[in-house]
């Protein structure tokens, strides 16, 4: 089943997304400023676009669409 998972800690957040069967891993860590990405980017080739463009607009609505893979 494809899925988006968000994990908020005191230390920083998590995002998660399978797709496919293939597990995506984005993880910030808290600082000064806000938060810094240690990793940034999905590997956008293996995505639609109309799910990458889901993601970038933190659109949940969008999101569950797109992962429905229609």
């Amino acid at each position: 089943m494809n899925s988006f998972t968000r994990t908020i800690s005191p230390d920083g957040f998590t995002e998660k997304l399978v797709y496919e069967g293939k597990v995506y891993e984005k993880r910030y860590k808290k600082d000064e400023s806000g938060w810094t990405g240690l990793d940034k980017a999905w590997d956008l080739e293996d995505l639609p676009d109309n799910l990458v463009s889901a993601l970038e607009d933190n659109d949940e609505l969008d999101i569950m669409e797109a992962l429905t893979g229609d």
